[in-house]
């Protein structure tokens, strides 16, 4: 009786081992399953915070993108104000382009005019004759002459009514 107890005894002792080691095996497993699920919450997490980097990024860049539109909508607005500016410059870009021509035509026919030696009215002849070299080379002389007695009775008048002079000749 003692040693059925003693068996029943160790049977027990070896069951409750038995089972202690497979809840060991147990625990093991459902440890390493519990470090596996915090391995996959850190990768989640990592990735959420790696996604909430990327959408802030992806938000900057709509922010910019938005902008740069303002500014092209900005200077399309701008281009179209101009659009009737150009058509109202181009029209008269082409009449003074228009006028220019039919002036150089005009000018062309003028020039045509003045070069042809049949027209008769292209030269004017003045009347009266040219003088000799001799006789004008006399006629310089007589003036030179006239001009230097001028000069001798000015400079006479003005040493003796100098302030008369001038204030007359201010005055004229």
């Amino acid at each position: 009786m003692a040693e059925d107890e003693a068996v029943k005894l160790r049977k027990r002792y070896e069951a409750a081992v038995q089972e202690r080691n497979d809840r060991g095996i147990h625990l093991i497993e459902r440890n390493e399953e519990v470090c596996i699920f915090y391995e996959k919450v850190n990768i989640h997490d990592q990735l959420l915070r790696e996604g909430a980097v990327s959408m802030q990024n992806q938000h900057e860049e709509i922010r910019v993108l938005q902008l740069e539109q303002r500014e092209l909508q900005r200077q399309i607005d701008l281009l179209r104000k101009g659009v009737p500016e150009k058509t109202e410059i181009e029209s008269s870009l082409k009449t003074s382009q228009e006028e220019l021509e039919a002036t150089q035509k005009k000018l062309h026919e003028l020039e045509k005019k003045l070069e042809t030696p049949e027209n008769e009215g292209r030269v004017r002849l003045l009347k009266g004759h040219d003088p000799d070299p001799d006789q004008l080379e006399e006629e310089c002389e007589k003036l030179e002459e006239r001009l230097a007695e001028q000069e001798q009775k000015t400079s006479g008048k003005g040493t003796d009514t100098r302030g008369g002079n001038q204030t007359n000749g201010q005055g004229n």
